[in-house]
């Protein structure tokens, strides 16, 4: 059976009438509102089959919508190919993943993605990189927060993801297109943790460092990413 339908939803109701039965659809919408009414993010795709609870998703996108400016995308994760499982909210892939926000763009290999967490997990491959440097490992765990509050209980909107931990064969290099001097070049770890809300990189672990040629070694490192404003004139 093939449809042309602008929701998800409508396949999700009809899927325990349709448990045996193959339905392919285009052009597919489904909308996440929270408490007060409000849409916050939608799971669209270009193309989608559905078969029980699972539905097999070509051009698949998950957006996050802006607090203050309704139709503005503020986080974008985008699949070649994924299976959303309308049951559990999951979406999952063994191919290509990349998650877009203002500030960086993050992308790896294979992936599940848990609604109810916001967390995804990258399984291969990993990639973080921003105008300022561009981080590589070997798995990675995203967490998305559009809306939340900081520390101090202030509201943040979602302009970036809230926290990103690389794990394996780390490794971070300052670009040419870096806009502030850096302590090192380039930085091999463990592990990094990426903080959205004070936009810094910590290396918890032992880190080997390079500096014009120069290796040195510490135990504790920080990338703070935040660019001074320029002073007015």
């Amino acid at each position: 059976m093939h449809l042309r339908t602008p929701a998800l939803l409508l396949l999700a109701c009809l899927g325990a009438q349709l448990v045996a039965a193959e339905i392919a659809a285009e052009g597919i919408m489904l909308p996440f509102f929270d408490a007060t009414g409000r849409r916050t993010h939608a799971l669209r795709a270009e193309r989608g089959t559905l078969r029980g609870p699972l539905q097999t998703l070509t051009g698949a996108e998950l957006v996050y919508f802006s607090a203050d400016e309704p139709n503005r995308i503020v986080q974008r994760v985008q699949a070649d190919t994924a299976t959303w499982d309308t049951a559990n909210e999951t979406l999952t892939s063994d191919g290509h993943v990349t998650v877009t926000t203002d500030f960086n763009r993050l992308s790896g290999e294979g992936f599940d993605f848990s609604m109810a967490t916001s967390l995804i997990r990258i399984h291969r491959a990993f990639t973080l990189e921003n105008t300022e440097l561009k981080l590589t490992s070997d798995r990675a765990v995203i967490e998305l927060a559009p809306d939340r509050a900081d520390r101090a209980g202030r509201g943040v909107r979602g302009s970036d993801v809230k926290r990103c931990e690389a794990q394996g064969n780390l490794v971070v290099t300052v670009l040419p297109t870096a806009r502030k001097e850096y302590p090192c070049d380039q930085a091999f770890s463990a592990i990094a943790i990426y903080d959205g809300e004070t936009q810094t990189i910590e290396l918890p672990q032992p880190t080997r460092t390079l500096k014009r040629g120069s290796e040195g070694r510490i135990g504790h490192f920080k990338f703070d990413l935040r660019v001074p404003a320029a002073p007015q004139k």
